[in-house]
């Protein structure tokens, strides 16, 4: 699933999320839009924070 499916199922605000995973607001919503590719490190936290429910690969757009 992706990462914005994944907040909206969860019920939690970007805000929240990037707090979780120690990120900045911007930066993590940028991901959530598809405006920006998230760097190796910010990968790895997400696919932990969301216990692989969100993978590398949808993040990195490489599959489903």
């Amino acid at each position: 699933m992706d990462l914005r499916e994944y907040l909206f199922r969860k019920k939690l605000t970007v805000t929240d999320f990037a707090k979780q995973i120690n990120y900045g607001r911007t930066y993590v919503n940028e991901i959530v839009t598809g405006n920006r590719t998230p760097g190796r490190k910010l990968v790895e936290a997400i696919e932990k924070a969301t216990n692989g429910e969100v993978t590398a690969k949808e993040l990195l757009g490489e599959g489903e």
